[in-house]
């Protein structure tokens, strides 16, 4: 064990701390297996861009808690919000109406371009594609009984329930369904650095790339014109790969061509995440629907599908309704999380961008022939290692250096993809992020000794 105490980061005790095995032992016996993936961390407490256990041990926080704590951990704005709804003593009212949720339902409408005008708020980011997807349906069978088709794209994540699952990319993952909903296509993701298509780099090809992928569809039994909606990552979570942009303008074009909805899953590029409100607005198009999750409170499980009210009132009365939709606690959150973002936190992460991208290019150099590429936006990033001499992504060196930067005071996100991911608190300093940045050259250099 190496003893840490910077600015930042202070390690006094082993990783994990011998008093708190006994604990996780415990709670492997007593939840699924599913669950014991993550670092032995337990964690304690959690401030701003840094998280603490019991036993005097403190990391700098590169996962805001799976792309979630925007605003930061236990913002000040936020906890006053909660403290505050609790004492006004309204915690539920199901779907009855309530004025903290119209202000809240106001306020995301504040920050969305204005032809999306209406909100529906939800739990969980899986809830809100779900509702999408049923929406989409709707609006197809508008147009034809059978046009219920659901495009995506492989190496896509979308949630854990069935048709949130389904609409996500990574097949292996739905062996588990058996027999598989009908209805659900999927299309190469155009991640450059690995092209789809074989090619070495990115040429003004995006419109070309979506043609050649929409070609396979009727090797999947899809007829263009019995799709009902595309739903889309603004960038595709264990490689932060956004589309280009001509892609994406081609996209919008058939999909309008086709009488298909463009849904964009902002669930972790919302919220400033970027360094702006929604990471589709990069994209300059279109959206006809949103859903979001994640950082909208930066704590509390809440979500919500955007759109066009001739889309959200496709449902009839009763039809669509959830049981937390709009629970107060959750909604003082969400307001209370949007002012504290708007009070400087997007100008932070825009600041931060160059000053990661800057660190992440003298990393690259410093290890030429194990970091392929990384790429971001704002405050979200995705380095690539990989295996000299192949450019294979390496699952195994990225493992390794997450649990190194653990034992470091850093905690990362274990994509399980060969990636680094990046995405810290947007209240994050300057000098925290490049000490955090420091702390992955250090991890890289230790696990190739």
């Amino acid at each position: 064990m190496i003893h840490i105490d910077t600015q930042h980061r202070r390690i006094v005790s082993g990783v994990p701390h011998p008093d708190s095995l006994p604990l996780i032992e415990e709670l492997r016996r007593i939840e699924p297996r599913s669950m014991s993936g993550m670092p032995p961390v337990i964690w304690d407490r959690a401030k701003g861009f840094q998280v603490c256990d019991a036993y005097g041990n403190t990391w700098i926080d590169f996962t805001s808690a799976v792309v979630l704590a925007n605003a930061g951990h236990a913002n000040p704005l936020i906890g006053d919000a909660i403290r505050g709804q609790l004492d006004a003593g309204l915690w539920h009212n199901y779907c009855n109406p309530a004025v903290i949720r119209l202000r809240t339902v106001k306020a995301i409408l504040e920050i969305m371009p204005s032809y999306l005008d209406k909100v529906f708020l939800l739990t969980t980011g899986s809830e809100a594609v779900e509702c999408a997807i049923k929406l989409m349906r709707l609006h197809g069978r508008t147009i034809h009984p059978d046009k219920i088709g659901i495009l995506s794209f492989l190496n896509a994540f979308h949630g854990r329930t069935m048709a949130s699952q389904m609409a996500g990319g990574y097949l292996d993952q739905q062996a588990w369904m058996g027999v598989k909903p009908p209805g659900f296509y999927h299309i190469p993701f155009p991640e450059c650095t690995r092209c789809p298509w074989g090619k070495r780099e990115y040429r003004d090809c995006g419109e070309e790339c979506l043609q050649r992928g929409l070609e396979s569809l009727a090797a999947q039994g899809a007829a263009p014109e019995r799709i009902a909606g595309v739903i889309t990552e603004t960038f595709q979570g264990p490689t932060v790969a956004f589309m280009p942009l001509d892609y994406v303008r081609a996209l919008r074009r058939w999909a309008g061509e086709q009488h298909a909805l463009l849904t964009f899953d902002e669930i972790q590029a919302g919220f400033g995440r970027t360094g702006k409100w929604f990471g589709f607005e990069h994209y300059g198009v279109e959206a006809d629907l949103i859903c979001m999750g994640k950082g909208m409170t930066s704590c509390l499980p809440m979500s919500a599908v955007v759109g066009r009210a001739a889309i959200l009132d496709l449902a009839e009365h009763g039809d669509m309704s959830s049981t937390h939709t709009g629970n107060p606690l959750c909604c003082a959150a969400a307001i209370a999380n949007i002012e504290a973002i708007r009070a400087g936190l997007l100008e932070n992460t825009a600041a931060l961008e160059p000053v990661v991208r800057e660190a992440l290019a003298a990393l690259r150099r410093r290890f030429p022939d194990r970091i392929g590429a990384f790429h971001g936006r704002g405050l979200v990033w995705a380095v690539y290692l990989v295996k000299p001499g192949t450019g294979e992504l390496d699952v195994d060196l990225a493992r390794r250096v997450t649990t190194r930067c653990m034992e470091n005071g850093l905690l990362m996100l274990q994509t399980g993809r060969g990636t680094l991911k990046i995405a810290p608190p947007l209240c994050i300093t300057r000098e925290a992020m490049l000490e955090g940045l420091s702390v992955i050259g250090q991890a890289i250099k230790e696990c190739l000794l």
